[in-house]
């Protein structure tokens, strides 16, 4: 009968330091700064849509912080390549270029910092 006495006092106090643990933990989160500015609730990511499908929903517009002027940047497109799409994600661009007649894709990444192009990403075909 002793051993029981001694383990629902135990068990007792585990509990009450659980719960303070709990609500310890529940103050640092209400206390919490969100150090990256983001805006609240989720953020619909970027997804390509297939060519000739609509997509089920429009995007959802994130705010984001206003670009400073950065002057002109230079991307190469060939005759018949058109801007099919365009996302921003911090300081750097990343342009859809499709190809003419809906040919090969290519993505291409540019600094607005560096005043450059990055890199590309050619979609479907043999590197140019």
């Amino acid at each position: 009968m002793r051993a029981v006495k001694i383990l629902v006092a135990f068990m007792g106090l585990m509990i009450v330091i659980g719960i303070g643990l709990v609500a310890y933990g529940l103050s640092l989160d209400k206390n919490a700064s969100n150090p990256q500015g983001a805006t609240s609730g989720p953020s619909a990511p970027a997804v390509p849509v297939a060519r000739g499908a609509a997509p089920s929903q429009p995007a959802a517009v994130v705010a984001s912080e206003p670009l400073s002027a950065f002057g002109d940047i230079a991307v190469d497109m060939a005759p018949g390549e058109r801007l099919v799409g365009y996302s921003r994600q911090g300081n750097d661009v990343t342009l859809h270029i499709e190809g003419a007649d809906g040919g090969m894709s290519r993505l291409v990444i540019v600094s607005i910092d560096q005043k450059k192009v990055l890199g590309r990403i050619v979609l479907g075909g043999a590197a140019q």
